[in-house]
């Protein structure tokens, strides 16, 4: 397969089956933008069309149950603007650490109270300072994550526009047409992204991660990974796996990527410690640890672990319970581990063998993907941090030419698995009760169709056959 020089990164290599002409790339990117509006808006109306037909003598389901909620649902309740579910729990523990400093908050909310309050305590830096609380603070937060939800949708069209380059489509980039097309692929795929307008219903600070995320892979593509490395370090103060990034930069010996991951997580910690005290992170390991044992089997927890407590009905699978977790189960617990281990060596492996510049890029977005689908408890939202990686696989497949055979493999795959992830499938909560409620994790099931369809195009995305 021959290669040729990148002309944005000179010296890396991408593979190139053989240019599509620049009108058929335009065409295809306003197929793909339809495609994208039309199923989102055909999956919402006929999941509509059920309730009302299963509501039709009176009976009282919401849409916004497990059962039938969707993308056009969650549109239309956002804008109430009242989710709470990272800013109650955050604004509560702030509150109380400013009656009770240097308490222990983890053993105050998390095992005493039961509440799921997870994140660690460089999480609240973000609304320490914010002057007021209750449900005006949750008004406020909530308006910033609209907002910020928008402005992803601006850091998608820079990053998909960055990405075509480096995809050695720089001569199609100038024209017009075909960069107009992809801003509107961008933003349309951002705005109908399930997992990211579920952040944003749901009040989660989420939301602000994935945009971290997307300007990260940004500077990556751009050649500063030291801006890329400070982003994803700002990340790790909420969400604590985006750590191993420390370990992913530090395998492909980037000591700038490194630097700006660390000197984040180390001036977080350091006001932490000043506000709440130095000893919070013995705690906090504790309730890593407790999660790691137990994980969640409602259904939105889409990880190999809730996978597992649902086939084997290891508690509650359409009920949120807020101060639970999923009974302890040796085996579960065992399998989860290995899972774990495995999705996080797979991934900074990855990162080892990764020489050029599209590969790295590629591996930076497989590495969050992997080191968010081997946590025992990621949720539906988390995965709005696969966008980019979408994006990637798309400009790889339409900027080349295959086999007939070859490419409807292709299309199809990253079809159905765009589908399966960035909507709601709540009808298949019906199932939850029968042997067929593996089907409720469709969404982790499409997260390993797309770490597949990375590996089909792996010489697309910049690995060698030496490699």
């Amino acid at each position: 397969m021959p290669y040729f020089v990148n002309p944005v990164a000179p010296g890396h290599l991408t593979a190139t089956p053989g240019m599509r002409p620049a009108t058929a790339m335009v065409r295809r990117l306003r197929v793909a933008s339809l495609f994208i509006f039309l199923s989102m808006l055909i999956i919402g109306t006929s999941i509509t069309v059920i309730h009302w037909y299963m509501t039709r003598d009176g009976g009282n389901i919401p849409m916004e149950s497990p059962y039938f909620v969707n993308n056009l649902v969650t549109l239309h309740a956002m804008e109430r603007m009242d989710g709470t579910d990272s800013w109650s729990p955050m604004l509560s523990v702030r509150d109380w650490l400013r009656l009770n400093p240097d308490a222990d908050a983890y053993e105050h909310f998390f095992f005493g109270l039961g509440t799921k309050f997870q994140y660690p305590l460089t999480s609240l830096l973000t609304v320490q300072w914010l002057p007021f609380s209750g449900f005006t603070a949750v008004r406020f937060l909530n308006v910033m994550a609209t907002l910020a939800w928008l402005f992803m949708a601006g850091g998608m069209m820079l990053l998909d526009l960055q990405l075509a380059r480096l995809l050695g489509l720089s001569d199609q980039s100038d024209q017009r047409g075909f960069r107009l097309w992809i801003c509107v692929t961008a933003v349309t795929s951002t705005v109908c992204f399930y997992p990211l307008m579920r952040a944003v219903y749901l009040g989660q600070i989420q939301i602000f991660l994935d945009v971290l995320f997307v300007f990260s892979c940004y500077f990556f593509v751009r050649g500063q990974s030291g801006w890329a490395g400070a982003l994803i370090g700002l990340s790790a103060l909420v969400k604590p796996q985006m750590a191993l990034f420390l370990l992913w930069g530090a395998v492909r010996r980037d000591r700038t990527f490194v630097a700006g991951v660390g000197a984040c997580c180390i001036a977080g910690y350091v006001f932490s410690g000043l506000l709440y005290g130095w000893n919070w992170p013995v705690s906090y390991l504790r309730v890593l640890g407790y999660i790691g044992q137990h994980g969640e089997s409602f259904y939105a927890n889409q990880s190999f672990n809730g996978l597992l407590n649902r086939m084997i009905g290891n508690g509650p699978n359409l009920l949120w319970d807020g101060g639970h977790f999923a009974p302890y189960n040796e085996f579960i617990r065992w399998i989860t581990l290995f899972f774990t281990l495995a999705f996080i060596i797979g991934a900074l492996w990855i990162a080892r063998v990764a020489a050029s510049h599209l590969a790295a890029t590629t591996s930076l977005m497989v590495s969050a993907l992997c080191f968010t689908a081997a946590s025992p408890v990621a949720w539906e939202h988390h995965y709005g941090i696969i966008l980019p990686l979408f994006s990637l696989a798309f400009l790889a497949i339409l900027g080349n030419r295959y086999a007939p055979v070859r490419q409807k493999l292709l299309w199809t795959l990253l079809g159905t698995t765009f589908v399966l992830i960035a909507n709601s499938w709540a009808p298949v909560n019906f199932l939850a009760n029968t042997a067929l409620n593996f089907l409720q994790s469709y969404l982790f099931i499409g997260v390993l169709g797309v770490l597949v369809l990375v590996f089909m195009l792996r010489h697309e995305l910049g690995w060698s056959d030496r490699t």
